[in-house]
C-alpha cells in the first residue's frame, strides 16, 4: 500500500517525501549518538573526579593507618560528607579488613555490603546501574598499606541523560516539522532553473546573440547542464584570449613567488645582474640587503605554517611600499628577502634605510585575531667594496646577516671581511658541537639553592659546560643559541634532563635529603611536541619523585601560543612536576596570562638582584615581583646573590629562596659530596 503510494505521488512530491525522511532519519542518529556519548562523558567526569578524591583521601589516611589510629582515619572519612555524591566510604587493611568506614546513611543496607573488592582490584572502578565503585591504594612510601573503597552516587548522572532524551525528543519533533517545510521549498529550486533555462536558449535562438550566458544558480546536475551550453557560447570566443592569458599567467609564475607575489630568485638575480651591468657602465654603487626574519621557526611550529605564510605576506606588502620603482624587492626563499638599491651616493643612507625596514618589520603583525611581534637581522652589501659579482655580493650580504643575529637580531650590520673569519670559526664550532654529545665532552655543573630564612640546602640548578678539548669550558652562551638554530638543543636537552634526574635521584638515596632538581628548558625544546613524553620518559628510568623536577621556562616561550602552552603546562602538572618562570621580569610579565599559568615559583633575574640597594628601580622591581609571588601564593627565588646587603633586603622583603656566588658557585658533581655530608648550610 505504501508502495503504491509513494509511486502515485508526484516528482515534486517524492523529493519533498524522500528530503523529509533522510532529514529525520539524520537528526535521529545525531541525536542518539549526541546523547551516548554525552553519557559516555559524564561518566568519564564522575569517574576521574572520585578517583582524585580517592587518591586525596588515601594520601591522608596512609599516615594514621601506620599509626593505627583508627579514630584519626574515622575522622579523615568523615569530611567526605562535604561531598554529597559519595555514599560509601571503606578503608581496608592489606587483609582486606574494613578499618575503617563512612556511610552516608546511619544504617547500612544490602546494596552498600554487596562489594566485591577482587573485582575493583583487578578493574579498579565499576559501574553499576544507580552508583560507581571506585577503589585506591593506600600507600605509604611506595609500601601498599591497604584499599580505600569510594561508592558514588549516579543518581545526578541519570537524570541529566533523561533531560536530554526529552530535550532530543523535542528537538526531533520541532526538526521534523521544519525538515518537511524547507524540502517543500527547496524542490521548487529544480523546476525554476529549468524553466529559466529555456527562455534563454529561446532568447538566444532568436537574437543570433552569442554573448549571452545563462545564470548558473548551483553545483549540481543543471549546473553542470548550464555550463555545458556556456561553454558552447564561449568556446571560439575565449580560445584566443586563453592562450595569451596562459601565457602571460606562465611568465609570471616563473618570476615571482607563488605565496607572497613578490619577484623570486630567478628573476632577483636577472636583475642584480643587469642592475650590476649598469653600475659598471656608468661607475655607480649599489646595495643589496638580505632580511631574515628572527626566530621565525616558533610562530611556525607553535601556530602553524599558514599563520607563518600570513606573515610573510604582510611582511612582502609592507616592504613593498618602501620599494622604489627602480629597485627590486624578492623572496629568497623560506623567511628571507632580498632588496636591491640601485644608483646609492652614501653609505649612511643605506643605514637609514636599513633603520627604516627594521621599525616597518617590528610593528605589530595583526595575523587570525592575535598581534605577533616580529623583528628582522639585516645584512647590508655595498658595490664595488665587497664584491662585483651577483655571488660574492650575496655571500657577503647573507654573512652580514648571520652576524646580526649572533648579536642578537633586530638590527642591520655591513659586511666586513673580519666577518667571514667569524662565520667559518662559526660553522667549525657547530660541527664539534654536534661531536661533543657523543663525545661525552658536554658536563653538568650544580648551583646550590637555599632557603634565605634559615639557611639550608633546599636543591639545586643544573647548568651545563662544554669541555672542549682545545677551548677548554665553552660558556653556554656560545654554544646553546647555536645548538637552538641548528636543532641540536633538543638531543642535549634531553640528556640534560636524563644526568641530573640521575644524579639528584643519586644523591637522595644517599644522603636521605628530599633536595630538588631546576632544570632550564630552551625555547626549542619546550615547543618541541615530544617534551612531556620525554619527561615521563626521564622520570620512569631515573625513578625520580616528579615532585622533586622544577622545570625552568620563560615567558617569552609561552606567548606564542598561549593556549597550547598552558595545555603543556597543565600535562606537567598532573604528572606532579614543579614549574617555575625564569627571568621574571625580562619578559612579557602579563598578569592576565600568568594567572592562568600552573606554575609554583617566580625567579627574580639576575639582573635586578645585582644592583639592588643602589638603583632605585631595580629595588622597586624586586619588592614588587616578592609581593606579587605573596599575593598569588607562589615561592619567590631570586638568583646571582653576590653580597651579604642583597640577602638581607631579600629576607627582609620576604624572599623564600635564593642562589648565587655569595653561596656556592656551580659545582661539578665530584664536588657535590663535600657539600651534602652537611645538609644544613650556615646563613651567609
Amino acid at each position: 500500500m505504501s508502495k503504491r503510494l509513494f509511486h502515485n505521488l508526484s516528482l515534486q512530491g517524492k523529493l519533498t517525501f524522500i528530503m523529509t525522511l533522510t532529514s529525520c532519519f539524520v537528526i535521529f542518529l545525531t541525536l542518539v549518538t549526541t546523547i551516548i556519548f554525552q553519557r559516555m562523558i559524564l561518566r568519564s567526569e564522575i569517574l576521574q573526579e572520585a578517583q582524585v578524591l580517592g587518591r586525596s583521601i588515601s594520601e591522608k589516611c596512609a599516615v594514621e593507618m601506620i599509626d593505627h589510629d583508627q579514630k584519626a582515619t574515622i575522622l579523615i572519612l568523615e569530611s567526605l560528607a562535604v561531598a554529597h555524591h559519595v555514599i560509601n566510604a571503606r578503608l581496608f587493611d592489606q587483609q582486606q579488613h574494613i578499618f575503617a568506614e563512612y556511610s552516608r546513611h546511619q544504617a547500612r543496607d544490602s546494596e552498600t555490603d554487596d562489594i566485591n573488592v577482587d573485582a575493583l582490584l583487578r578493574q579498579g572502578h565499576i559501574f553499576f546501574q544507580n552508583h560507581l565503585d571506585v577503589i585506591e591504594p593506600v600507600v605509604f612510601e611506595e609500601e601498599v598499606l591497604g584499599q580505600l573503597l569510594l561508592r558514588i552516587d549516579l543518581a545526578k548522572v541519570n537524570g541529566m541523560l533523561i533531560r536530554y532524551i526529552y530535550i532530543g525528543m523535542a528537538v526531533f519533533a520541532v526538526y521534523s516539522l521544519l525538515a518537511f517545510l524547507m524540502a517543500s521549498r527547496l524542490q521548487k529550486l529544480i523546476f525554476v532553473p529549468i524553466k529559466s533555462l529555456l527562455q534563454h536558449i529561446e532568447r538566444v535562438s532568436r537574437d543570433k546573440n552569442y554573448t549571452l550566458r545563462v545564470q548558473k544558480t548551483s553545483h549540481d546536475e543543471l549546473g553542470g547542464l548550464f555550463d555545458g551550453f556556456n561553454e558552447m557560447l564561449a568556446e571560439i570566443e575565449f580560445r584566443d584570449q586563453e592562450l595569451r592569458d596562459s601565457e602571460a599567467n606562465l611568465e609570471y609564475l616563473v618570476n615571482h613567488d607563488s605565496l607572497t607575489k613578490v619577484a623570486n630568485r630567478l628573476l632577483f638575480n636577472d636583475r642584480l645582474e643587469h642592475a650590476l651591468a649598469r653600475a659598471k657602465r656608468v661607475k655607480s654603487r649599489l646595495a643589496i640587503l638580505f632580511i631574515d626574519l628572527d626566530r621565525f621557526k616558533i610562530i611556525n611550529d607553535s601556530l602553524g605554517h599558514d599563520t607563518g605564510d600570513q606573515v610573510l605576506c604582510v611582511l612582502a606588502e609592507r616592504l613593498g611600499h618602501l620599494v622604489r620603482d627602480a629597485d627590486t624587492l624578492a623572496r629568497n626563499g623560506g623567511n628571507q628577502f632580498v632588496i636591491i638599491l640601485d644608483q646609492v651616493k652614501r653609505s649612511s643612507d643605506v643605514g637609514r634605510y636599513a633603520q627604516k625596514l627594521s621599525r616597518e618589520i617590528s610593528k605589530p603583525f595583526e595575523v587570525s585575531g592575535q598581534n605577533l611581534h616580529v623583528t628582522a637581522s639585516i645584512g647590508v652589501s655595498l658595490y664595488p667594496e665587497n664584491g662585483d659579482d651577483v655571488d660574492s655580493l650575496m655571500k657577503a650580504a647573507d654573512t652580514a646577516m648571520c652576524q646580526g643575529k649572533e648579536k642578537g637580531g633586530n638590527s642591520y650590520q655591513f659586511y666586513s671581511a673580519e666577518m667571514n673569519i667569524d662565520s667559518c670559526k662559526s660553522l667549525l664550532l657547530e660541527n664539534q658541537l654536534r661531536e661533543a654529545l657523543q663525545e661525552k665532552q658536554l658536563l653538568l655543573f650544580y648551583q646550590p639553592q637555599y632557603e634565605l630564612r634559615t639557611g639550608q640546602l633546599i636543591g639545586f640548578e643544573a647548568l651545563i659546560r662544554w669541555q672542549h678539548p682545545d677551548l677548554g669550558l665553552v660558556s653556554p652562551l656560545d654554544f646553546i643559541p647555536m645548538a637552538e638554530d641548528s636543532g641540536l638543543i633538543v638531543p642535549i636537552g634531553e640528556w640534560v634532563l636524563y644526568t641530573a634526574c640521575k644524579q639528584m635521584k643519586s644523591i637522595q638515596d644517599r644522603w636521605k635529603l628530599p633536595l630538588g632538581m631546576a632544570i632550564n628548558l630552551s625555547p626549542r625544546q619546550f615547543l618541541h611536541s615530544s617534551l612531556v613524553q620525554t619527561v615521563a620518559e626521564v622520570l620512569y628510568r631515573t625513578k625520580l619523585k616528579p615532585r622533586f623536577l622544577e622545570l625552568e621556562i620563560t615567558e617569552s616561550m609561552v606567548m606564542g601560543n598561549i593556549e597550547q602552552s598552558i595545555g603543556k603546562m597543565n600535562e606537567f602538572k598532573k604528572m606532579g612536576v614543579q614549574l617555575a618562570i625564569d627571568d621574571f621580569g625580562t619578559g612579557y610579565s602579563s598578569l592576565e596570562y600568568l594567572k592562568k599559568f600552573p606554575i609554583s615559583k617566580l625567579k627574580i633575574d639576575q639582573s635586578f638582584v645585582r644592583e639592588l640597594g643602589h638603583d632605585a628601580n631595580d629595588t622597586a622591581i624586586v619588592n614588587s615581583v616578592i609581593a606579587l609571588g605573596k599575593s598569588m601564593n607562589l615561592e619567590v627565588i631570586a638568583e646571582g646573590i653576590e653580597t651579604v646587603e642583597q640577602l638581607d633586603l631579600l629576607r627582609q622583603e620576604g624572599c623564600d629562596q635564593g642562589q648565587g656566588y655569595l653561596f656556592s658557585q656551580p659545582l661539578p658533581v665530584e664536588a657535590l659530596p663535600a657539600l651534602l655530608d652537611s645538609a644544613f648550610i650556615d646563613k651567609p
